[in-house]
């Protein structure tokens, strides 16, 4: 798996030497957990059920395995599992004991993001052909929605050895972060599938927050949280951090998609604008651009186009009304009011720091 040094690059100091720490033991348990071939353990320990005949492995590796791997495969920063190895070392919790649990937070992102491009349609991520590009729709749908789940299966199985009140705990903040990914994600899809062009900035980070905070970084926190016992007052600070680490990387990631900053972005730039996504930029053009200014963007924009000029005229008008600007200056704001959320929880000082950093790079020094 393909997770280099220039996953580095823009990572403060202090991070990037948790990360560089830590890289290799993520990277291993990834590929223990989803390994090159299927076999009959690894089912049974997957799923929870020892079969009673024998399953068709190559079969099951050739259509759950092998579209999830690819992605895996090419390496992505791995944010979500060292946010969770960040969080249970504050807490006095071994990382190097979770494996399993940190591979199925990498499991479940790349899975999700499959999800994603054949819902959006993408041609490339990381660098390489969509799933569903590779393997068709059918195949890139059973295989990110099966593995999506097997990744939970960590969770379901107990594979952390948690206490039954702290695994209730745990399964309760599973389901809530599930049914809000619903309701986000179906937000999302009529907003781009009926042309919606009156979607406020309050409409916009609540809907961001339902569709992604699950992975993105809320249920990290909250579960490596429980996992490591932490005081219920931390549970409460620590999703606030997610939701408001959530608000500020999207924002920068809506901010990459118009101008990458690396050859290392690996999707389309402008594909927003290409499938129509109501992001902040979108939807402050939209309402705040004059009526002739408006009925352009808004004709690009629904016209779904791959059309580079055209993009560029929505990048243009972007800028013309500070957008761009604006987004930024959101994106610091929310980076202050997750270090403050930070300073409140008890933890030691050096664990203070790395989160510091990690919002610092979620938010303003991210180039991929």
């Amino acid at each position: 798996m393909n997770y280099g040094t220039e996953h580095l690059e823009g990572l403060p100091a202090e991070l990037a030497g948790f990360y560089a720490a830590h890289r290799e033991f993520i990277k291993n348990s990834i590929a223990t957990y989803y390994p090159d071939h299927a076999s009959a353990g690894w089912m049974d320990r997957s799923t929870g059920v020892s079969a009673l005949f024998a399953n068709d492995l190559p079969a099951l590796h050739d259509t759950l395995l092998l579209p999830t791997r690819e992605y895996l495969a090419r390496g992505g920063k791995m944010l979500r599992p060292t946010l969770v190895a960040l969080t249970l070392q504050a807490y006095g919790t071994d990382p190097l004991q979770h494996g399993e649990f940190l591979a199925a937070i990498e499991a479940m992102e790349d899975s999700s993001i499959i999800m994603d491009d054949y819902i959006d349609n993408s041609e490339r991520r990381r660098g390489g052909p969509c799933a569903h590009v590779v393997h068709g729709f059918p195949l890139a749908n059973i295989s990110s929605c099966t593995l999506f789940a097997m990744a939970h299966g960590v969770f379901y199985n107990n594979h952390m050895d948690l206490p039954g009140d702290r695994l209730g705990a745990l399964l309760d903040a599973v389901s809530a972060e599930w049914l809000q990914m619903a309701f986000g994600q179906i937000e999302e899809l009529y907003w781009t599938e009926d042309n919606v062009n009156d979607v406020s900035i309050g409409q916009y980070f609540q809907e961001t927050i339902a569709r992604c905070a699950f992975l993105t970084f809320r249920g990290p926190l909250k579960y490596a949280g429980i996992v490591a016992n932490a005081p219920e007052e931390d549970l409460q600070r620590l999703a606030k951090i997610g939701e408001y680490l959530l608000i500020g990387y999207h924002i920068r990631g809506d901010n990459l998609d118009l101008q990458p900053d690396s050859k290392a972005w690996g999707k389309i730039a402008g594909e927003d604008i290409t499938i129509g996504r109501r992001t902040m930029l979108i939807n402050e053009v939209l309402q705040n651009a004059s009526p002739e200014d408006r009925a352009r963007a808004e004709e690009i924009i629904n016209e779904r186009t791959e059309d580079e000029e055209k993009k560029r005229i929505v990048y243009d008008l972007i800028l013309k009304y500070g957008v761009m600007a604006k987004a930024e200056a959101f994106a610091e704001r929310f980076n202050i009011l997750t270090k403050e959320e930070i300073d409140k929880l008890s933890i030691p000082p050096a664990s203070r720091q790395l989160f510091h950093e990690f919002a610092d790079y979620c938010m303003v020094t991210r180039k991929i």
